[in-house]
């Protein structure tokens, strides 16, 4: 093999270092100061070509967050864009939290259907089985409602889709629920029903123009108050339950935003919402999923082992009281944060007025489901629940013209109806059928 020459290997920098081949020792020196030099050349054009790189590897991974990610770029823009855009004259342009929720399924469906622009906000969080709350989007999508995958606590998020779309109105339906819940996971509460609830209020007080607010409040602010049927005007400062607490607290956080920023507020107190496309953790659709599989169900007493009774509220009623909510709402006074005037704020329940016992609910699941079931009756534990809740819904009938028209036979009916076809359940099949009843 050729043997490589030193000058070869070592070589000198052209036009800088001229070495000297007559002394050895400056040549060893040259040499040295020679490889010294070009290495740092070669290090500066490495340490260059490094930073060109990462540079465009930042540009690179903006731009395809910008284009691909859950929320943002040009294509996403469209899609709000029309699915805001009303397709009747004087239409409402309608952001919905908790889009992908029972509620705001519904709602979001019917200001749709005649001819409101609605765009649902959801986080499709864990609390119960998010693949019912992804077949819920698939319906809306069906629809041409889009659904934008976030958290209401996401400031940016809501600031984007306020300068994408001037909304004429909110409908916030996103909260964390459940009683129980709290006593596992009380931090999800505040996270989502107080912090979440004023940084879309901040959104909205920021927005130009300001929309109009509709948000579910709950039955639950009445807490252990004992006198029925519970009114607008009653006591609600003590609160049974966390859950309740937080729903309390963003009634007095909607009323200062709407006293310093002119924001029109209706707060809405649902009464115990139940029908197609429910909650899984709601007793009745838990009742039925258990009598379906002959699995007993816990059901609680009071004191002195009173039945427990609930104001049931089918959806479709609910879902008139939210939509003449939206139509009955004054504009917002305020302007990029600044009140010109006195706001409209307004509080409302929406219930059935006709309580029904527990153990009277699931002997209607019984008589649809044609089974029966075995019961566990255990004395109700100190978790936040109430004994009882009626509404009073006169307010609601003079100012909305609410007025709810479906029996709980009639709604369960419904529901069981739906629960059989989405999760394919036969009746027919169980043991014990309706000739043990």
């Amino acid at each position: 093999m050729m043997r490589l020459n030193e000058d070869d290997m070592f070589p000198s920098t052209p036009g800088k270092v001229k070495i000297e081949r007559a002394h050895s020792m400056n040549r060893q020196f040259h040499r040295c100061f020679a490889s010294t030099g070009t290495m740092f050349l070669w290090a500066l054009f490495l340490i260059a070509l490094t930073a060109s790189y990462l540079s465009f590897e930042s540009f690179v991974d903006s731009s395809s967050r910008y284009f691909n990610s859950s929320w943002g770029g040009m294509r996403w823009e469209m899609q709000i864009r029309t699915s805001a855009t009303p397709r009747r004259a004087g239409g409402k342009s309608v952001l919905l939290t908790g889009a992908a929720g029972f509620v705001g399924t519904h709602v979001s469906m019917a200001l749709r259907k005649r001819g409101d622009g609605v765009v649902g906000l959801d986080n499709f969080n864990s609390y119960y089985d998010p693949s019912l709350k992804k077949a819920r989007k698939a319906v809306l999508a069906s629809h041409g409602v889009f659904v934008v995958e976030g958290d209401i606590n996401d400031a940016r998020l809501l600031s984007k889709l306020f300068d994408v779309v001037p909304f004429t109105h909110v409908m916030h339906l996103a909260a964390q629920a459940g009683v129980r819940y709290a006593i596992e996971n009380p931090a999800s509460y505040v996270h989502s029903n107080i912090a979440g609830l004023v940084a879309l209020l901040e959104a909205c007080k920021s927005a130009d123009p300001q929309p109009a607010i509709v948000w579910a409040s709950s039955s639950s602010v009445y807490g252990l108050n004992e006198k029925v049927p519970f009114s607008e005007s009653d006591r609600t400062d003590r609160p049974a339950s966390l859950y309740a607490a937080t729903k309390k607290a963003g009634e007095e956080i909607t009323h200062t935003y709407n006293h310093i920023y002119g924001l029109s507020i209706t707060g809405l107190r649902f009464f115990t919402v139940y029908g197609p496309w429910g909650r899984p953790d709601m007793a009745y659709f838990s009742f039925t999923r258990n009598i379906l599989q002959g699995k007993p169900i816990t059901v609680y007493r009071g004191k002195n082992r009173a039945d427990l009774a609930r104001d049931f509220t089918y959806i479709d009623d609910i879902v008139r009281g939210c939509v003449a909510s939206l139509d009955t709402a004054s504009k917002s006074t305020g302007s990029g944060g600044s009140k010109r005037g006195p706001a409209q704020f307004r509080i409302f329940n929406l219930g059935n007025t006709s309580p029904v016992t527990v153990p009277a609910l699931v002997r209607i699941l019984e008589q649809h489901l044609k089974v029966k079931a075995t019961i566990n009756e255990v004395e109700m534990p100190g978790n936040g629940d109430v004994p009882f809740t009626h509404a009073n819904i006169s307010f609601a009938r003079a100012e909305l013209g609410y007025n709810p028209t479906t029996n709980l036979e009639v709604g369960l009916k419904k529901f069981v109806k739906w629960y059989l076809s989405y999760y394919g359940y036969n009746p027919r099949s169980t043991a014990r059928t309706s000739k043990s009843l």
